[in-house]
């Protein structure tokens, strides 16, 4: 094979590569190559709510604002809109765009390490000015396999698993402000 053509294959073999490593879902996150549409991160949504042993939250801890909840952001984003932010939040009433990482990390956390988890928050609620949850980045769990998270729950494999799929952004008890679920936030 001369220079020339491998020198035009390559990129060929490349993005051939990284379009079967999409389909598989061992795409690198944060690739530009494996920037989902719209259409695939509302398929992950519609994926996440049929799948039994996650339990996205209908309300909120601090206020009942149904429009913001993680279970309305997800069908939200099934439906190709943003996911809405909580009224009283430091980001009010804006709609995010979910992030198809994330929202594949939430999925991989059941289907491939097993884990039940209930999906306190998404965008909704109040965070930092800065949270990741404001970029549509991160998720909050407080139950997981049916144990809230600082009464026993099996935390620290949630979080080893959640920078296993990407994020670079865990806390959990131990961490401030953090007591009561666990935080998994992927890059911006």
């Amino acid at each position: 094979m001369s220079a020339m053509s491998v020198r035009t294959a390559a990129p060929r073999l490349i993005a051939g590569a990284v379009a079967l490593a999409a389909l598989l879902g061992t795409a690198p996150t944060g690739s530009a190559a494996a920037a989902p549409t719209a259409s695939g991160r509302a398929a992950l949504a519609k994926q996440i709510l049929a799948t039994n042993g996650i339990a996205p939250a209908t309300g909120h801890v601090g206020g009942r604002h149904t429009a913001s909840s993680a279970r309305q952001n997800l069908v939200d984003t099934s439906r190709g809109r943003g996911a809405l932010t909580s009224p009283w939040g430091d980001r009010p009433n804006r709609r995010v765009t979910l992030d198809a990482g994330m929202l594949n990390g939430m999925l991989k956390l059941r289907t491939r390490y097993g884990f039940r988890i209930a999906v306190s928050e998404i965008v909704g609620g109040d965070h930092s000015s800065r949270s990741r949850h404001y970029a549509g980045v991160a998720f909050d769990i407080n139950y997981i396999n049916g144990r809230h998270v600082g009464s026993g729950a099996p935390h620290r494999n949630l979080m080893a698993a959640c920078r296993k799929l990407g994020a670079t952004e865990v806390l959990g008890p131990g961490n401030a402000g953090h007591a009561t679920h666990v935080h998994c936030g992927w890059p911006r």
